[in-house]
């Protein structure tokens, strides 16, 4: 399968659909059938976008962030453009399609409103040091986690916007990914340090689960299979599986 005619940057996947982003500028969306995928639509979006996000419970919703603007998709029509005075280094949507976290070179996090195609500023959240590398709302959407280039990570409660899990200080280099389990009792944090750490949201950060050396150069990718299983990427060209057990 191929679609872009140049390198993809990032991509989002429903059960029938595979959204992706190139430095071409375009977002494709390309639908699939079992084993095949059907013809491509795409769009420019007037930028390489950072960050890619689906509204899960609304596919056909997808928001776009690149270094200077928020673009809003309806399918493979853009329906808003929002230019920003910082610079955006990553976003996500709520599953519902109607808020957005985006995270920026200043260590800032921005909490917009959706309500059709207008987005409106409601929060600014200023607790991290460092540029924010990676944000994710909970399945549950009670809370979202945020990270950054300092090394530390933050579990936001999405209601109040204050601090749920704190002293997210256990890397010793930045962090480039992290992901929930799909209870949301968990988040997974992966870093440059070769780490993975898995944190339970009901307990104090210093009882983490740490995966020393899990892949060598860096880890750049996590996701939870199960409750109990967590799936690594690194920059040693590998994937491992991890059974996770509670301490």
């Amino acid at each position: 399968m191929r679609k872009n005619n140049t390198q993809i940057k990032c991509f989002a996947a429903v059960e029938e659909e595979l959204v992706t982003s190139g430095y071409d500028n375009k977002i494709f969306r390309i639908p699939l059938s079992g084993d095949q995928c059907g013809d491509a639509e795409s769009v420019d979006v007037g930028g390489q976008a950072n960050a890619l996000n689906l509204a899960i419970q609304k596919p056909e919703f997808a928001l776009v962030t690149t270094d200077s603007g928020i673009v809003l998709l309806h399918n493979s029509k853009v329906i808003s453009t929002t230019k920003v005075n910082y610079t955006i280094t990553c976003s996500s949507v709520s599953p519902d399609g109607t808020e957005a976290v985006v995270g920026a070179q200043d260590g800032k996090l921005r909490i917009y409103s959706i309500s059709g195609d207008t987005l409106t500023e409601e929060a600014v959240l200023e607790k991290h040091r460092g540029a924010i590398t990676s944000i994710h709302y909970s399945p549950d959407v009670s809370m979202f986690a945020s990270a950054d280039a300092n090394r530390e990570a933050v579990v936001w409660d999405q209601a109040t916007r204050e601090v749920k899990l704190k002293n997210m200080l256990f890397h010793t280099a930045r962090i480039n990914c992290l992901a929930w389990s799909p209870d949301s009792r968990l988040v997974a944090t992966g870093s440059l340090d070769t780490c993975a750490i898995v944190y339970e949201i009901d307990k104090p950060a210093s009882s983490r689960i740490t995966i020393k050396g899990a892949h060598l150069g860096g880890v750049h990718g996590l996701t939870f299979v199960d409750n109990n299983t967590l799936e690594t990427a690194g920059e040693d060209a590998c994937i491992r599986v991890w059974k996770l057990v509670q301490q």
